[in-house]
């Protein structure tokens, strides 16, 4: 293993614990989500807005939540470049914005009391989250690290 592999591979681990960490938020969020549901049922929302009221925030939220699909691909793409840095730079802003989608599933639930909302944005996260998770695999692959059988990665 050299220098730079081993480098490469403790910032992957650190990237991959806060990753891990946010991932847990989400869970935390769903544990709030139940919380107030059972101690203050039945929870009508703190805005007690009707529902024709909520629709056009929520086709707003959905909107941001498939948006975020692509502004994560889009970010990936300038940031996912030739240095560690990067790299790491652009993981951070994807575990950000795949953990936005949740929040807006808790501010869903909290203005309305729906708790499935909270849960569709939460699952749409999470799926957020496993797909683009960062994989070592792919982080030799973009610079270019030798493996440990000694093979360069184009």
């Amino acid at each position: 293993m050299s220098l730079d592999d081993a480098k490469l591979k403790i910032q992957y681990l650190k990237v991959n614990f806060i990753g891990l960490a946010l991932i847990g938020s989400v869970f935390l969020y769903a544990g709030a989500v139940e919380v107030v549901r059972w101690t203050m049922a039945p929870f009508a929302g703190f805005a007690g807005l009707p529902v024709a009221q909520m629709m056009p925030l929520k086709y707003v939220f959905v909107a941001l939540a498939i948006g975020d699909f692509f502004l994560i691909k889009f970010i990936q793409k300038i940031l996912g470049g030739r240095s560690v840095t990067q790299i790491v730079q652009a993981a951070m802003v994807t575990f950000a914005l795949s953990e936005a989608v949740a929040v807006l599933g808790l501010v869903l639930f909290l203005l309305a009391g729906h708790a499935m909302d909270f849960y569709t944005f939460m699952f749409l996260s999470l799926f957020y989250f496993w797909f683009f998770f960062p994989r070592y695999q792919d982080w030799e692959d973009r610079l270019g690290v030798q493996s440990p059988s000694g093979d360069a990665h184009p």
